[in-house]
């Protein structure tokens, strides 16, 4: 009985200091340069059509935008920023398809027909509201 009880206390104890997940960074806004956002919402970590480990998503969040063409903008909420280096490195570049990360979070946009200039200015955009790291 004293046996079970230490190991419930370790157990309760090893749970209370595992890390809250950081706040996702509200990096999608209504309006980012000349694109307008159609839709934003949060997804599944699930069978997803991008090749991110499954077990290495806390959140993903994504949002669509019209403007000067259409774009689709995922942001990947991942275990550590060693992960989504990873992820970088390995990802395969593709026509239409432009990432990045910052810290633990991976930023995956896709796009059809869209001005150059104006899908320049869009990451960029979205690059600035991430923190600066050192």
């Amino acid at each position: 009985m004293m046996r079970s009880r230490i190991f419930l206390a370790c157990a309760l104890a090893l749970g209370a200091c595992r890390r809250a997940p950081a706040p996702m960074p509200d990096i999608f806004s209504e309006v980012v340069g000349a694109w307008h956002r159609t839709s934003v919402g949060e997804l599944p970590p699930g069978p997803e059509p991008d090749p991110v480990p499954r077990a290495a998503i806390e959140r993903i969040r994504a949002a669509s935008y019209e403007g000067p063409g259409k774009l689709e903008a995922r942001l990947y909420q991942l275990t550590s920023p060693a992960v989504a280096l990873d992820v970088v490195q390995r990802w395969k570049p593709a026509p239409g398809t432009v990432f990045f990360y910052s810290g633990r979070f991976f930023v995956l946009i896709r796009w059809q027909t869209a001005d150059r200039k104006a899908l320049r200015e869009f990451v960029g955009a979205l690059e600035k509201k991430f923190p600066v790291r050192e």
